[in-house]
This record gives C-alpha cells, sequence and structure tokens, in this order.
C-alpha cells in the first residue's frame, strides 16, 4: 500500500499505482481516487497505455471537490464555493442543492478513459459492483477505469478540524458515520 500520509494527496495515487506496477508488474494494482483527485493527472493515462499497465483506477465521482465541500458543510455553515464540478456560470446564485437542472458532470470518465485506449466501466448501483470487478480481470494489457457514482453529499471520517491537532479529530458526523 502506497500512501502520501495526508501531504498533498490530491492527485497522488494514479501516479503511485503506475509506479507501483511497474515495480511489480505481476500483481495487482489497484488506485482508488475522488474526482477531483483524478483530473489532477489524468493526463498519465497516456504513461499507462504506451507501458501497457492493466492498472485498476476506482474512481469515487460525487461531483465534488468532496474533501473540501465536506469542510465547507462542517465547519464553514455550508457555505460552498468553488467546490461543484456540475457547477456553470448559469447556475442559480448561491446553490447549494443539486438537484435535477444540473448539468452533466464535466468530464465524462469513461468516454474520457477510451479516448486514451483504456476500458472504462460505470456503476451505479451496489448490486452492479461485483460484474465490473469481475470484467477488470478480462482487461490485461491496458487500465480500467471504474467510475462508481456515490451519493453527493457522502462524508469522509475521520476528520480533523482546520488548524486543529490530531488528536480533536471528529470520528463520525452528527449523523452517524456515513
Amino acid at each position: 500500500m502506497l500512501t502520501s500520509d495526508g501531504l498533498g494527496t490530491m492527485g497522488y495515487g494514479f501516479p503511485a499505482a503506475i509506479g507501483a506496477k511497474l515495480g511489480n508488474p505481476n500483481k495487482d494494482v489497484i488506485v482508488i481516487s475522488g474526482d477531483g483527485g483524478m483530473q489532477m493527472n489524468i493526463q498519465e493515462m497516456a504513461t499507462a497505455i504506451v507501458y501497457e499497465l492493466p492498472v485498476i483506477i476506482c474512481i469515487l465521482n460525487n461531483g465534488y471537490l468532496g474533501n473540501v465541500r465536506q469542510w465547507q458543510e462542517m465547519f464553514y455553515d455550508r457555505r460552498y464555493s468553488s467546490t461543484c464540478m456540475r457547477y456553470r456560470r448559469s447556475c442559480e446564485t448561491g446553490c447549494n442543492t443539486p438537484n435535477h437542472c444540473c448539468p452533466e458532470y464535466t468530464p465524462d470518465f469513461i468516454s474520457l478513459a477510451e479516448s486514451y485506449g483504456a476500458k472504462g466501466i460505470r456503476v451505479t448501483k451496489a448490486e452492479e459492483i461485483k460484474k465490473a470487478l469481475r470484467n477488470v480481470k478480462q482487461n490485461t494489457k491496458t487500465p480500467t477505469v471504474i467510475e462508481f457514482i456515490i451519493d453527493r453529499e457522502i462524508n469522509v471520517m475521520p476528520i480533523v478540524p482546520p488548524g486543529n491537532p490530531l488528536n480533536d479529530m471528529i470520528l463520525e458526523s452528527e449523523e452517524g458515520a456515513k
């Protein structure tokens, strides 16, 4: 397992997975990334294609820069700013509740993966997960992107409030751990 240990994590996973696969060509390598983090280094898909690296890329897509949105929710009274990945200039001012009127997410990770020559699978329901994972094993020469569409306001715990020491971490949300 490779981790940046919280030091500049956004965008770290995919390049680290490429390095792990190059160093361990006979092992399965899986990267788990948020949608925003994946966009930080998506261009490395070209490297994975050139070297024929069957890295498994799991993108947890909630349509937000999730960690920043979570901080804005929990510590800044839901004053969301610049975290919605579906935002357009034409959106309602101060929109804090995504709904059916929202534009499509950009980019379409499946189309983007396929444009590089990788395989793309979108999972929208829990019962689709096993089938997606079975399909991954058949792809032995290129990366596979599995995009998991998740709840837009799901939170990740534990979390440490801004400026606080680790011993002040919050272990679950007020509604219970999500």
